[in-house]
C-alpha cells in the first residue's frame, strides 16, 4: 500500500455502477451537507437508471482506477465473482488503513474475506455491511419515511466497524453491529429467503403432507369412493386440516415458555422453543396461506352436488349454520393477525396494539377456527352405529384428526392463564399482608403518644 496524506474530508470510494451504487448514491443525498464530513466519490461510467435517474449535486465521479489512490474508505458493489481480480490489480493502490466495506452478496463465490485469505493478503481492514439492504428500497428512499433502513456492521477491526458504522449514520442507515463470530449469518443477506421461511415452509409441507396421507387412506375405505374426488372436495379438507393445525404450532412455543418460566421459573429457555418461536410468524403466514385455499376451494364447489348432505327440505340444521358462521369469522380475524405481521404495518403497532392483535384476536381465530370444525364434526364423533363414511377403514373421522392438536395448545393456553391469574392473586394477597403488618403503632387512630417524663 502506498503512504497518501489525510484529507479533511472523510473519501468515500463506491466501486460499482450497479442499482447498488444508484442506491447509496440516493441516500447520500438525501442526508448529505455540502460541508459535511464525507465526500462520496463514485466511478464511471453511471448509466441512468429509469427508476431513478443519477443526477445530484453532492455526488463527484472520478476516472477508476485513479480515484483509488487517495481513499479512506472503499465500497465494493461489483459482482462477487469480480472480486478477486479486482484486488489483485488494485489493491497496491489503496493507501495504509483504507477500509474495505464488502457490500456483495456471493452466492458460490468467495467474499471479500475469503478471498484476502486466499490471496494472503494479512489485513483486518474490512468490514461486511450494506449487503442486507435492497437497492429498490434505497432508490425509493425518502425524508417522509417514518423507519430508517437498517444495515448490519460486522468486521475484526474494531476501528473499521466504527468508522463504518459512522458513515452509515450520516447516509441515514439505523446500523447493528454483529460480532465477528456470527459472521456467515451475515454472507448473503439478499440472496437467501432466510432459514426462518425454510423451516417454516418445511414445517408446513411436512403437515400437509400428513393430512393428504391421512384423508387419502382413509377417504379411499368410502363406499362408491373415486379417486378423482381428491383433486378437490377431499384437498379441501387437506388444507383446512393443514391450517388449523399450522396456526396451533404457531402459538404454542410462546405459550409452552410462558407455562414454564410461571411454574419452574427457569433462566433458560430450551432451544426447540426459540426455533419455534423464531420461525411462528412464517408457519402463521403460511397457515392463512393454507386456510384461504380452504376457503376459495369450498366456494367452487359447495353446492347439492358434494354437500347435499348438510340441507334438509332447503335449510341446514343449527350446527351447520353455526359452522359457516364461525368459520367466516375466524378467517376474518386471520386475515387480521396476518395484516398485521407485515413489517409495514407492525413497526407501526403499539405494544397495546400488539398484545391486542397477538393476544385475544388470534386466540379467537383459533378457537372460532376449532368450532367451525367441531361444529361439522362432532355428530359424527359420537353416532351409534358408526358411519361407513365418518369411520371407513375404522379410522377416526378427519374432523376428529383435526382438531386434536388445536385442543392440546388451547388446554395448555387454559392452564398458562389460570396459572398466571392464580400467581397474580397470591401476589396480591401477600402484598396487602405485607402493608397491614407494616402499619406502625403510632399511625393507628386511637393510639395517645404518652407524654415524656418531667416535661
Amino acid at each position: 500500500m502506498t503512504n497518501v496524506t489525510f484529507q479533511e474530508k472523510t473519501k468515500v470510494v463506491v466501486v460499482g455502477t450497479g442499482d447498488k451504487a444508484h442506491g447509496l448514491a440516493r441516500m447520500y443525498e438525501l442526508h448529505s451537507k455540502k460541508d459535511g464530513h464525507y465526500k462520496l466519490v463514485f466511478t464511471e461510467p453511471m448509466p441512468t437508471k429509469m427508476i431513478d435517474s443519477f443526477d445530484s449535486d453532492h455526488v463527484t465521479i472520478e476516472h477508476f482506477p485513479e480515484c483509488l489512490a487517495n481513499a479512506d474508505i472503499v465500497v465494493i458493489l461489483i459482482p462477487s465473482y469480480a472480486m478477486e481480480s479486482f484486488l489483485i490489480q488494485n489493491y497496491t493502490l489503496l493507501k495504509e488503513g483504507c477500509v474495505l466495506v464488502d457490500a456483495t452478496n456471493p452466492t458460490g463465490t468467495k467474499d471479500l474475506r475469503d478471498t484476502l485469505a486466499a490471496l494472503n493478503i494479512k489485513s483486518d481492514d474490512w468490514v461486511k455491511a450494506f449487503n442486507d439492504t435492497g437497492a429498490i428500497q434505497e432508490m425509493q428512499s425518502s425524508l417522509k419515511d417514518k423507519m430508517k433502513l437498517t444495515t448490519s456492521v460486522c468486521g475484526p477491526s474494531d476501528r473499521c466497524v466504527k468508522e463504518i458504522v459512522a458513515l452509515a449514520k450520516f447516509l441515514g442507515y439505523s446500523p447493528t453491529v454483529i460480532p465477528i463470530d456470527q459472521y456467515e449469518s451475515l454472507q448473503s443477506s439478499q440472496d437467501s429467503i432466510g432459514w426462518e421461511w425454510i423451516h417454516g415452509t418445511t414445517v408446513m409441507i411436512l403437515l400437509f403432507a400428513l393430512s393428504f396421507t391421512y384423508v387419502t387412506v382413509q377417504v379411499s375405505g368410502r363406499p362408491n369412493f373415486q379417486w378423482y374426488t381428491l383433486l378437490a372436495r377431499h384437498s379441501s379438507k387437506m388444507f383446512a386440516w393443514t391450517a388449523v393445525w399450522g396456526f396451533a404450532l404457531s402459538l404454542l412455543p410462546g405459550t409452552t415458555i410462558r407455562l414454564l418460566k410461571q411454574a419452574t421459573y427457569m433462566d433458560t429457555t430450551p432451544r426447540f422453543l426459540i426455533w419455534g418461536c423464531s420461525i411462528r410468524k412464517h408457519v402463521g403466514l403460511l397457515s392463512l396461506y393454507f386456510v384461504l385455499l380452504h376457503a376459495c376451494m369450498m366456494l367452487l364447489i359447495f353446492g347439492g352436488e358434494y354437500f347435499g348432505f348438510l340441507i334438509d327440505d332447503g335449510y341446514m340444521a343449527w350446527n351447520d349454520e353455526a359452522s359457516m358462521l364461525t368459520a367466516v369469522l375466524s378467517l376474518s380475524l386471520f386475515i387480521i393477525t396476518g395484516i398485521a405481521s407485515l413489517p409495514s404495518v407492525g413497526h407501526e403497532m403499539n405494544k397495546a396494539q400488539f398484545m391486542l392483535v397477538f393476544g385475544p384476536v388470534v386466540w379467537s381465530a383459533l378457537t372460532l377456527g376449532l368450532m367451525h370444525v367441531m361444529f361439522l364434526g362432532v355428530p359424527s364423533w359420537t353416532e351409534t352405529p358408526r358411519s361407513r363414511y365418518s369411520w371407513a377403514r375404522g379410522m377416526p373421522p378427519v374432523t376428529l384428526m383435526a382438531s386434536v392438536l388445536p385442543l392440546l395448545v388451547m388446554f395448555i393456553k387454559t392452564v398458562q392463564v389460570c396459572h398466571a391469574s392464580s400467581l397474580k392473586v397470591k401476589n396480591y394477597v401477600v402484598s396487602r399482608r405485607h402493608q397491614v403488618s407494616s402499619i406502625h403503632a403510632s399511625d393507628h387512630l386511637f393510639v395517645i403518644d404518652e407524654v415524656e417524663e418531667g416535661v
